[in-house]
């Protein structure tokens, strides 16, 4: 009796059973159950045994065989509840121990599905349920030492595998998503700047008004420009991210790449209807830089500002303390505070500057700008308007 009290006060500290292997908790169960039965029919069979002694007695005598052998008989015949009682007895005794058995065997394995199987398998199916409808954002805890224990922290784990790789290919998703809208942004101005120069041949060369020197400039810039165009599309099948994008820098006559500058604004002012000025501040014959970032970073400042500008837009570049810059102003309506803070996050068309169009072109610029060693810079103007300054390191020496 001393072992089986200090077993259940065991078995009270669920900490200990709940910490038990499967097999080790069965067995216990199963020794605890056995004893229990055991006592259960052992009482139980006294005090039927007793009752059937009881009912019986009034109704024996004994009758003597032999000195040393005795053997009792009715002296009288049972009646009613009593012959019912001595009749029935017997057969309760022999079903008791079917009953306990069973009993005993229904009740362990109630208290071993209760502490050792209802709660992690009901977190094992509610976390089954939760990956079957694509919801990864739960934790599946259960403490427990054995078996289950083991397949939670493993299930946990496959979750979060699950829960990573899904925001991993969503992560690459909608990069792949932003960089197919840059590649769509992009082509836009030089397009729109190849569309003037060929309405420009279309308007002057058949009545022979353009001359031979500025024939041959328009098309020497238009090929530089296809040139240009077919190097982006290149690069943009070849990386995954424009973080991947690596520039390349040349040492380029810096007249030759801002009279392009100019040539652009004056393209896309004269689409638009806007006044446009330039200001060259460079006075360095050239520049080490990759012109073609450089180019696109200028043209998406540029599209950007001829699209909000009421009527003019200035652009000035310049040259200090290593650094190549543009910035471009414009008398629109400005950056409201929010903007201010948000304009080059990636999608962001919350300003009244960004609504009808991918909210990526300043995002694009400054991921450049910051891969050329510079940054992007914006404000609003002290009276109105928008100011958006690139800035570019120009490295001393060319390196590859």
């Amino acid at each position: 009796m001393g072992k089986i009290r200090k077993a259940i006060r065991f078995l009270r500290d669920k900490r200990h059973f709940r910490n038990m292997t499967l097999r080790q908790a069965m067995a216990v169960l199963t020794v605890l159950t056995l004893l229990a039965a055991t006592l259960v029919l052992a009482l139980l069979m006294n005090g039927l045994e007793k009752l059937y002694s009881a009912v019986r007695l009034p109704y024996l005598g004994e009758m003597m065989i032999t000195p040393e052998i005795g053997t009792t008989v009715l002296i009288a015949e049972p009646k009613g509840l009593d012959a019912f009682l001595i009749d029935l007895i017997p057969n309760l005794q022999m079903l008791s121990f079917f009953l306990v058995i069973g009993g005993a065997i229904v009740f362990e394995s109630l208290i071993f599905y209760r502490l050792k199987l209802k709660k992690p398998i009901e977190l094992l199916q509610g976390a089954s349920h939760k990956i079957a409808g694509n919801d990864l954002d739960f934790t599946l805890v259960y403490e427990q030492a054995d078996e289950l224990g083991d397949l939670c922290r493993s299930f946990e784990t496959m979750r979060s595998s699950l829960d990573e790789n899904n925001r991993k290919m969503w992560r690459a998703m909608e990069e792949r998503k932003r960089l197919n809208a840059a590649f769509s942004h992009d082509l836009r101005t030089p397009l729109t700047v190849l569309r003037g120069y060929a309405d420009l041949l279309e308007q002057y060369l058949p009545s022979d008004q353009l001359p031979q020197e500025k024939l041959i400039a328009t098309v020497c810039t238009m090929s530089g420009h296809i040139a240009r165009l077919e190097n982006y599309v290149t690069s943009m099948t070849e990386i995954q991210k424009l973080e991947d994008v690596e520039p390349h820098y040349l040492s380029v006559p810096s007249k030759e790449l801002l009279n392009s500058f100019e040539e652009s604004g004056n393209i896309l002012a004269v689409e638009a209807g806007k006044d446009f000025s330039f200001v060259n501040g460079v006075s360095a014959g050239t520049l080490i830089v990759d012109s073609a970032l450089v180019s696109q970073v200028y043209e998406n400042l540029l599209s950007n500002g001829m699209r909000y500008a009421a009527s003019e837009l200035c652009v000035r570049c310049g040259q200090k303390g290593g650094l190549f810059s543009i910035s471009v102003r414009d008398d629109g309506p400005g950056f409201s505070p929010e903007g201010l803070q948000n304009a080059c996050n990636p999608f962001y068309t919350g300003d009244s500057r960004t609504g009808s169009h991918f909210g990526l072109g300043l995002n694009i610029s400054k991921v450049l700008c910051e891969k050329l060693g510079g940054t992007l810079h914006i404000q609003n103007g002290k009276e109105k308007g928008a100011e958006i300054t690139a800035t570019f390191a120009v490295p001393k020496n060319i390196t590859q």
